[in-house]
Order: structure tokens, then sequence, then C-alpha cells
């Protein structure tokens, strides 16, 4: 894959995982909209090694965003509880079954990730 071809598929990537993000009821005001975009980014980037969430995703992101690691915890936290309140119809599609609460961080994050890459093979396939 030449570079601009692989920006192009970041770019188009980045752009849907905005776009599921806004679709669950989260806009661009909160730290975690950014957050959790970059949490299902590193785990779309890593999905044959195990990743996790507090140990390998939180300190990556707290340094990045300049937070603590509780920090980043609970933006995310405020995110999962957003998405529930705006969008519960939404968050049962991205999971794949009728929840009865919103999602544990950890959740969220594999759980959108799983419904962009399920997404992106959708409209990769040729017929």
């Amino acid at each position: 894959m030449k570079g601009n071809d692989r920006n192009d598929q970041g770019n188009k990537t980045m752009n849907m995982i905005y776009k599921t993000i806004r679709k669950m009821g989260v806009n661009s005001k909160y730290k975690g909209y950014y957050l959790l975009a970059d949490a299902v980014k590193i785990r779309l980037e890593s999905k044959d090694e195990t990743i996790r969430i507090t140990k390998d995703i939180y300190p990556f992101l707290a340094r990045k965003y300049k937070l603590t690691s509780g920090s980043v915890d609970h933006n995310l936290r405020t995110v999962s509880q957003i998405s529930w309140d705006n969008n519960p119809q939404f968050i049962n599609e991205i999971a794949g079954f009728t929840r009865s609460d919103k999602f544990t961080n950890s959740e969220m994050v594999n759980s959108v990730a799983e419904y962009i890459d399920t997404q992106m093979k959708k409209e990769n396939q040729t017929f």
C-alpha cells in the first residue's frame, strides 16, 4: 500500500469513527469524544494483539492529551453515559444485543472497534 493510500484509509477510518461516535449521541465538546476515537483507532490497529485498556490505552492517551489515567477513565465513562442516555437503540446495535445498561469503558472501545471493522468490511466488499 502506498503512503497516500495508507493516509486515505486512515482518514476514512477516523471519519467513520467520528461519525459513529456522533451517532451514539456524543459531540466533540466532550474530551471523551477524542479519547474514544483514539482508543478505537488503537484497538483497530492492534486487533491481533492483546490490548489492555487500563494498562496500554489509558497511559498512551494520558500522555497524548496531558491528562492523568484517571481523567481518561472519567471522560470515557462520561461518553458511555451520554451515549446510553442519548441513543440506547444505537448502543444496542453496536453491541449486537439488547443491553440493560451502558457500556463499561472496555466494552465500549471493543464494541465500537468491532462495529467499525464490520462496517468497513461491508463497504469494501465487491460484488
